[in-house]
């Protein structure tokens, strides 16, 4: 992608595989400014949010972005729906789809000693609906009678502990995005507007907690225990595994990813739930970046107790070229099976994907992406346009503004 990524995205979107694959490929070039580009607020101002609210000075940075986009389905669905399209769900409406804004103390792990640190996150937009979690946390936080598709969810509230054992532990306690997937939940760390079907069946964020470690300068292991895929306290009986690694050639020229999470979704009977993905990425060149991402999942009695089980997996590849510091051009290709139509809505069925997009940066705190998309189903029943087609073809972009 573009230079204009730099590695302080991880602070900004903590323990995502999503933003460790992206800022390790999308570093600024050997001799490229290393300064992180000023948002919004910092560039209207002298000063950053954080300082003028008086609380840098106990280590606590705060900030959020905003994001914008509109799309046309040519299938000129009657309901506007995209679905099976996330996120970006519905045709011919301007939505904010995020206004997010966080507070976060970063922890120092290589300090040597014990640090604390964590962060909390408020979001408002039409994207919240899809990153609530269930039981009793941030669904129905607010009355939707008058806001339609808009609601607030609160995607993160975390404490961060850092222990001086070997070269730093680092555990995080309490309500976090999740490791899994290439994709974020967040806009700024991805390259194009739209998602794909990996990234909307995949888990959003956990409740428990999650320990780090770099075992290497080239390699950092995660471990820990939460209450499923995008829960807080339902089922509050039913615990997983969530772990994986993160590894990164010497040269920062390639790296592998790998997380799993793992256990059942019901305290009331077996439906153990595994989830994994693995991401390889590559630089080419000097201009090149290459990603490609499988993901598998399945689950037992996946319907209720006595049902059948569930199968799903997916190849995802992209490819983006730097045209410029401030622009880039990509494509994103999928292909995801939904085996036993748990995912999707449209029974056994194979998906498949092509994104053109841009990705440009006109200013240090703003971001363009125009996008095509065409989507096609191998299915039982015509999966778009309420049941009509089996393709559609989006255009679309949204604009997002970090503070």
């Amino acid at each position: 992608m573009l230079s204009h990524w730099p590695l302080r995205s991880c602070a900004a979107y903590p323990a995502m595989a999503a933003c460790i694959a992206h800022a390790l490929l999308m570093a600024p070039a050997a001799g490229a400014a290393e300064d992180p580009p000023k948002g919004l607020y910092q560039t209207l101002s002298d000063g950053t949010l954080s300082e003028d609210l008086g609380i840098d000075e106990f280590g606590i940075d705060a900030g959020g972005w905003l994001t914008v986009g509109i799309n046309h389905n040519f299938a000129e669905p009657e309901d506007r729906l995209n679905s099976p399209v996330s996120f970006n769900d519905r045709t011919d409406e301007l939505h904010l789809h995020q206004l997010n804004l966080f507070f976060e103390r970063s922890v120092d792990l290589k300090s040597g000693r014990f640090d604390w640190g964590g962060r909390f996150d408020a979001m408002f937009g039409t994207d919240t609906p899809y990153t609530q979690a269930t039981g009793h946390w941030d669904d129905n936080l607010i009355d939707q009678k008058d806001l339609r598709f808009y609601d607030v969810a609160l995607p993160q509230a975390y404490l961060e502990v850092g222990l001086p054992w070997g070269n730093g532990l680092s555990a995080k306690i309490g309500h976090f995005y999740s490791i899994i997937g290439y994709e974020s939940v967040p806009s700024p760390p991805n390259f194009f507007y739209s998602h794909s079907y990996s990234m909307k069946s995949s888990p959003f964020t956990h409740t428990g907690a999650l320990l780090s470690y770099a075992l290497r300068d080239d390699l950092t292991l995660y471990s820990g225990a939460v209450t499923g895929a995008d829960n807080f306290d339902r089922h509050f009986g039913a615990w997983s595994f969530l772990g994986g690694f993160n590894w990164t050639a010497d040269d920062g020229e390639s790296g592998l990813s790998f997380s799993v999470l793992n256990g059942d979704a019901s305290d009331t009977f077996e439906d153990n739930r595994t989830y994994f993905t693995a991401i390889w990425r590559q630089l080419i060149g000097q201009k090149w970046h290459y990603v490609l991402q499988h993901d598998r999942g399945w689950q037992d009695q996946a319907f209720g107790p006595g049902s059948a089980s569930a199968d799903w997996y997916s190849l995802v590849q992209y490819l983006s070229y730097d045209v410029a510091d401030s622009l880039g051009a990509g494509i994103r290709a999928e292909w995801f099976r939904d085996q036993n139509g748990s995912r999707y809505n449209a029974g056994e069925a194979g998906y498949y994907a092509v994104t053109l997009g841009l990705n440009w940066k006109p200013l240090s705190f703003l971001t363009l992406r125009p996008e095509l998309r065409y989507d096609w189903a191998d299915s039982a029943t015509p999966a778009y346009a309420r049941g009509s087609r089996d393709n559609q073809l989006l255009i679309g972009a949204d604009a997002v503004v970090e503070f």
